[in-house]
């Protein structure tokens, strides 16, 4: 015999919650972008440099919004049969999949690098990382703690489970991929200025 228990304000709580985490991964994702692209490089290989880095950051960002919008529909299928079944109103959590475009690079006739702000990039960029990261375990963590009981919490939390290993994974590559990036154009302007 399976134990059915349903707090429905826990739910709701909870519902509340993930939409303002996922409010607050959109908001980091547009910093990061922003911040990629707002970094002291300009010249015509630094154009290169925004544009390219800008469209990993954004491309990530995409990635990151299917994982959550799956995440908020698994909630939603789980408590839609809850409601079905035992009464009350399944959870639609809002999720802003608004793309996030990468500000054009301003085109100058100069050049100038700051090669330390190039370098401070990877922290920021790491930090950024760290951030979504959190965002993520915090919203795994929530759905675990509501007050509810049952075969259809339990398929929410695993589809949950599932789907943060996957965005935690996309996080890494594309942490991994920017900062790879960011590390090879600081060698390349170090190199070119010997």
């Amino acid at each position: 015999m399976t134990q059915i228990r349903v707090n429905p304000e826990s739910v709701r709580g909870y519902g509340r919650q993930a939409g303002a985490i996922f409010a607050q991964i959109h908001t980091e994702l547009t910093k990061l972008v922003d911040d990629v692209v707002g970094v002291h490089y300009f010249g015509p290989n630094a154009v290169d440099f925004k544009t390219k880095a800008g469209q990993l950051a954004a491309d990530f960002a995409a990635k990151l919004h299917q994982d959550i919008a799956a995440m908020a529909d698994a909630v939603r299928t789980s408590t839609s049969n809850i409601a079905a079944s035992l009464g009350g109103t399944p959870i639609s959590i809002t999720v802003d999949n608004k793309a996030i475009t990468p500000p054009t690079p301003a085109k100058v006739d100069y050049v100038d690098v700051d090669t330390e702000a190039l370098t401070g990039l990877g922290p920021v960029v790491g930090n950024h990382f760290t951030a979504l990261a959190n965002h993520l375990a915090t919203h795994q963590r929530a759905l675990g703690a509501t007050d509810w009981t049952g075969a259809a919490k339990n398929t929410a939390v695993e589809a949950v489970a599932r789907l943060t290993t996957t965005a935690s994974g996309h996080c890494q590559a594309a942490h991994q991929a920017i900062s790879t990036y960011i590390t090879d154009q600081v060698n390349a302007s170090v190199a070119a200025d010997r």
